[in-house]
């Protein structure tokens, strides 16, 4: 109770020899000054003790005068002078200024204990003061205090009186309360230490924590520390304090009122919770896990919203429709228990860049005043050049860590702050300090919750309010914490229920509270049970019947706001810079980044350069056979390190982002600059893999359109990594979940099985499949193989003076051919037999001719329009005749001599263009050879002519689909947005317009990109994850119910009459 700060025996030593010499002063030491002296050793030591130390006392002291007068005040002597010095020199080293002042007004209690003070020893005291670094105005008040009897001698903004009774002191700072009548109290602010201290005038008992003092005592009035008279109110700490701080700081009321919370599946987490709280508190929120601590921070701080009850602050309902009333958004500061720190940036950089996301009116200059400024203020200033690091290979110690994190949202000076278990991990001496910071900053006018688990007494007692929570989220007790120990205790009946702390040493239990709450029952045996003596809902009731909530005075203007939150082009800005920052500082990650894409293009060529002739050492391109397969790899490479880049970019985040989104930062603009930030990566990241890869193949030209592929690829990557990186909540499902979506983009790329041979109820014969349609790495490597194959040098060589390239001729004479040597000897088969099936149809089997020829017919007639379309053949004007109704053996004969023709017509024409393109070659032979080694591929050309399928054609839908040579076929010309074509086709015709399939492939791949980042902005997989979630949860809730449901009846069903 009279407990000032732990001394060790050196410490306490000194001090008494500095009493002695102070005492010795004018005369000698008095006996009513030596009776004092063993009155604090009394109540600061045990008896044990008190003679050695009392012995030191009389040894600088000297023996005990009877008395003093004029003549004995004399000059303090050299030798006095030099041991004070001396003496003061070790306690400055030793003592922190708390200690320092403590200390000074003991001493002066010694030399005022007969009521007054010689001016040589004053001079004494002022010179200790200096030596200790103590102020002169501190040193006058604390005379005023120590001296005083009367509120007149009180007189100092220091010095607050409280006296009992109307017009009983009208001098200084002063209070009038009802029941301490004929008591003047005084309370002693020291501002430097944010220390006080009381004494009282009267013959009437005070209570002290539950222990009556001594008038004319000066007692240390603790943090949470409470005093009362035997008919008075309690006036607690927070109360003294207040009164002091009153009109320094910002007024708030905050009042919630009948708070409730329901989890999805029904399950109460909190339960019609009331109270109100002003400025200048730190309110501690104590339960047992699981009785709804962070809930209802999350609560009280507009992080969830309620399913009843409500907030308000100065009046302003903290909830609107839409969430968190955004007049609040500035005026709170929440600290979550995970860290908000970016671990590769330094202490300084962490808190710079919260700065610029809150404070966007402040000049750069300011911005970096300000960060230095809070630094300095909790102890961080020295660290602000070291590496955060992460929570397991740590830089700064952990309870560092805290105080960053409440830097981050002190920076913006938040009237009200949250923070969830702050002094979780750390150890005793950094949860007191962290704790300390709490109270500073609640001593400047700040609202502070946090919830607290397991804390120490010291850490208790700082508190000014406690909110002690139950099993199912009701409230058991707000208040006092000291008055919760007598609170419990008078409940529980305990002995000596009235004392709030020890009286010897004055530390609390907050343990014994949860003894009290969840005592358990006994049963006959001595056993204790399951079964608590007193439930949840008995002890809310409890405390609403014992305790009427005091509502705060109601303040109407708006909560001071510091929040200033920049334009979005700006956030986006300070975000790149961040997160360009952060990728620099981290060594491994860049090098890494940087190495693995030159690396695999290093080793994935080197091990497919393959030589066809095993007795030769020179490599020909044209010859490797597996240029398609680098192709692939190429699209999978990109693939693989675009998701493995991005994939935890925005979980890794996650607090941070918390945090943001708390403060509604815009979420388009963090997602900005990290798509910036990894496309810049990527790209950097295709160059280096194209480059290398293709110098190692020897595969010459085309790198724009290489490294433009990869890069567009890779750029979906950075989508779909960055999307499971928002919609799951652990790295170790985000892994799992990659190649869940890298091998169905490997297996319906195209390249590792065909189109046409997949399962029927996903594959069409005449195009690509729907499903692959989705599939970025089908658009990518199909764009690859077309443009590898059609726009490389040797395919590019212009053969006449049209302009015709080697591609355009070899694709006409494709076309010829198919045409010649599929086409129209398929459709004479198909007219062959309707001249059988009309020649052979007896009557009354008109169904079934018709059932035979109507099919051949109309792939006649769509195919002969399919011929018609090229420049040479003629228009066909029996068409309307091939019908099973107009059919006759002499438009058989028609149809058939047209069908000749034709044939003539293709051959002649792809003689031609072969001689044309033969004459060519013969001079210009060792060029045309050079290029083709050079830049062609067979392999490439036998995959993308289909050079080894069976099938050359197929009949369909009544047409014939062309199944060979697919990269010299250009789909059917649609109108409309329609795209769908067959794979390795040359061109794609969208609206009509006819694309280049590289073109095409790619910008639409960069349009799934931009469908994809709409889906990350609105975070919209992230949701439907949680709604499956939630449904499954829901269903799980309904089976647990009817399995209990079930099992009370089959144990009640021969109770129960239907």
């Amino acid at each position: 109770m009279y407990h000032d700060a732990i001394m060790s025996e050196g410490t306490l030593g000194a001090l008494m020899q500095l009493a002695g010499l102070i005492l010795k002063q004018d005369g000698g030491v008095k006996a009513s000054e030596r009776k004092y002296v063993i009155n604090l050793l009394e109540k600061w030591l045990q008896s044990g003790s008190i003679e050695n130390y009392l012995e030191i006392f009389d040894k600088y002291a000297g023996p005990v005068s009877a008395g003093r007068g004029e003549k004995d005040q004399k000059p303090i002597n050299v030798k006095d002078s030099v041991q004070i010095f001396e003496i003061c020199r070790k306690v400055v080293r030793v003592f922190d200024q708390e200690k320092k002042v403590t200390g000074i007004i003991r001493f002066y209690e010694m030399v005022y204990s007969d009521g007054h003070i010689t001016p040589q020893r004053r001079e004494v005291m002022h010179t200790i003061a200096k030596l200790l670094n103590i102020s002169r105005e501190e040193v006058e008040s604390i005379e005023k205090f120590v001296g005083g009897h009367s509120p007149e001698e009180f007189e100092d903004p220091f010095i607050l009186t409280l006296c009992g009774g109307e017009g009983q002191c009208r001098i200084g700072k002063q209070l009038t309360i009802s029941g301490y009548e004929g008591f003047n109290i005084a309370f002693l602010r020291k501002e430097s230490v944010e220390t006080y201290f009381v004494k009282y005038i009267s013959d009437q008992p005070l209570f002290l924590n539950g222990l009556p003092i001594d008038p004319m005592f000066i007692y240390v009035l603790g943090r949470g520390s409470t005093l009362k008279s035997l008919n008075g109110d309690v006036i607690y700490y927070s109360d003294v304090r207040a009164w002091f701080l009153a009109g320094t700081a910002y007024k708030l009321s905050y009042v919630v009122e009948n708070l409730s919370y329901e989890f999805s599946d029904g399950v109460k987490a909190i339960d019609d919770i009331s109270f109100s709280v002003d400025e200048g508190k730190l309110v501690g929120i104590m339960g047992a896990s699981g009785s709804g601590k962070t809930t209802l921070l999350n609560l009280l701080c507009g992080v969830q919203k309620p399913s009843a009850g409500r907030v308000k602050v100065n009046g302003i309902e903290l909830y609107g429709e839409k969430g968190m009333n955004n007049q609040l958004k500035g005026v709170m500061g929440y600290v979550p228990q995970d860290d908000m720190l970016i671990e590769d940036l330094t202490v300084y950089e962490n808190l710079y860049y919260a700065a610029r996301q809150s404070l966007a009116d402040l000049s750069e200059e300011k911005i970096v005043s300000e960060v230095n400024r809070i630094l300095s203020g909790l102890g961080l200033l020295e660290k602000k050049d070291l590496k955060v690091g992460s929570s397991y290979n740590k830089v700064i110690s952990g309870g560092e860590r805290k105080r960053l994190n409440i830097a981050i949202s002190l920076i913006r000076e938040p009237s009200i702050m949250f923070l969830d278990e702050p002094t979780s991990g750390l150890s005793s001496r950094d949860s007191e300090l962290l704790i300390r910071v709490l109270r500073y900053l609640a001593l400047k006018g700040k609202l502070i919750f946090s919830v607290i688990h397991q804390p120490s007494s010291e850490i208790f007692k700082m508190f000014d309010k406690v909110i002690i929570l139950d099993q199912g989220g009701s409230m058991a007790y707000f208040g006092n914490p000291i008055d919760a120990v007598v609170y419990f205790r008078t409940l529980d009946s305990q002995i000596n229920a009235s004392q709030g702390e020890c009286p010897t040493c004055g530390n609390v239990t907050p343990e014994a509270i949860f003894e009290i709450i969840e005592a358990q029952k006994i049963d006959g045996f001595g056993q204790y049970t399951e079964e608590r003596k007193v439930s949840p809902q008995e002890w809310s009731q409890a405390f609403r019947r014992y305790h009427k909530m005091k509502s705060v005075t109601d303040v109407k203007e708006l909560p001071h706001n510091n929040l200033k939150i920049p334009t979005i082009f700006e956030q986006m800005k300070i975000h790149f810079e961040r997160n360009i920052k952060t990728k620099i500082a981290n060594t491994q990650y860049l090098v890494i980044t940087l190495l693995e894409a030159p690396i695999l293009g290093l080793l994935l060529p080197f091990l497919i350069k393959y030589i066809a002739d095993p007795d030769s050492s020179r490599y020909i391109f044209a010859e490797n056979e597996n240029i398609p397969v680098y192709i692939f790899m190429t699209v999978i490479v990109a693939i693989f390190l675009g998701m493995i880049i991005s994939a935890e970019e925005i979980f890794k985040d996650r607090n941070i982002l918390r945090r943001e989104r708390y403060l509604n930062l815009s979420r388009g603009s963090y997602l900005s600059s990290k798509i910036l930030i990894l496309a810049i990566i990527s790209a950097v990241q295709a160059f280096l893999f194209v480059i290398t890869a293709n110098f190692v193949l020897e595969l010459h030209g085309l790198f724009f359109e290489y490294w433009l592929a990869y890069f567009v690829t890779s750029l979906a990557a950075n989508m779909l990594g960055l999307i499971i990186s928002s919609g799951f909540n652990s790295v170790i499902t985000i892994y799992l979940v990659i190649p869940l979506l890298i091998i169905p983009m490997m297996v319906l790329s195209g390249a590792m099985f065909p189109y046409d041979k997949l399962n029927r109820k996903i594959s069409h014969v005449d195009k690509v499949p729907l499903i692959a349609e989705f599939i970025p790495t089908k658009w990518t490597y199909e764009a690859l193989m077309v443009a590898q194959f059609k726009n490389n040098r040797y395919s590019r060589i212009v053969y006449n003076i049209e302009g015709d390239t080697h591609y355009d001729l070899q694709k006409k004479i494709s076309n010829a051919d198919f045409n010649s040597v599929y086409r129209i000897p398929e459709l004479k088969k198909a007219l062959e037999t309707c001249r059988l099936a009309y020649i052979d149809k007896k009557e009354g089997e008109e169904r079934s001719y018709v059932t035979t020829v109507e099919p051949l017919m109309k792939l006649l007639v769509n195919e002969i329009g399919v011929m018609e379309q090229y420049d040479f053949i003629p228009t066909f004007d029996w068409k309307e005749f091939l019908s099973p109704e107009e059919f006759n053996t002499e438009v058989a004969g028609i149809t058939l001599t047209y069908l000749n023709e034709a044939y003539d017509l293709f051959r002649n024409y792809s003689n031609k263009i072969s001689d044309a393109r033969d004459s060519f070659y013969m001079l210009n032979r060792d060029k045309v050879d050079y290029y083709q080694e050079r830049y062609f591929n067979y392999k490439l050309e036998e995959v993308v002519t289909k050079y080894y399928e069976k099938n050359k054609l197929l009949v369909h839908d009544n047409s014939i689909v062309q199944n060979v040579d697919p990269i010299y076929l250009d789909p059917p010309i649609k109108r409309g947005p329609h795209f769908s074509a067959h794979l390795y086709a040359p061109n794609k015709y969208f609206f009509g317009l006819k694309i280049d399939t590289f073109t095409f492939n790619l910008v639409f791949v960069l349009f799934v990109n931009i469908i994809l980042a709409f889906v990350l902005h609105f975070d919209l997989f992230a949701k439907a994850v949680r709604f499956f979630e939630i449904k499954r949860m829901r269903k799980n809730f309904t089976g647990h119910w009817f399995t209990i449901f079930l099992g009370i009846f089959a144990k009640h069903k021969d109770k129960i009459h239907i």
